[in-house]
């Protein structure tokens, strides 16, 4: 599990930064648009920074239970609250290379999360030991 978090929060990280810049770059060249526009990619940079740093972070931390279980709980739902409406969104409008990434984000915070759950029911044990 420490592997799949540490993965995941570092494509949630690489691709708030990869957003952010290219967002920048778009805004220079062409001018800042309408506030809702700002504020919906500023809403995309930050969730996917927010659910990558809370994933790695609960990789960093994988020999306190207590630490990482809800580190890497609220890196999945703000996972998932980002990739679930993106990802309807962009299924819509947006060309197949645009839903990749939020696809990848969904499906690997919903096992993470699926995961989370079904090793509560367990004994609790570092994370080293459970995946």
């Amino acid at each position: 599990m420490t592997k799949v978090l540490r993965a995941l929060g570092i494509l949630l990280l690489l691709g708030g930064l990869g957003h952010s810049v290219g967002i920048a770059r778009l805004y220079l060249a062409s001018g800042v648009p309408q506030t809702d526009r700002v504020m919906v990619d500023l809403w995309v940079a930050e969730a996917q920074l927010l659910a990558g740093g809370l994933y790695f972070s609960a990789s960093r931390s994988n020999t306190a239970i207590a630490a990482w279980r809800p580190l890497a709980s609220f890196g999945a739902i703000a996972a998932i609250g980002f990739a679930l409406p993106s990802f309807a969104l962009l299924y819509s409008r947006a060309p197949a290379f645009f839903i990749t990434a939020p696809a990848v984000y969904l499906v690997g915070s919903v096992f993470v999360l699926v995961r989370l759950i079904s090793s509560r029911h367990q004994r609790s044990e570092p994370m080293a030991k459970i995946g």
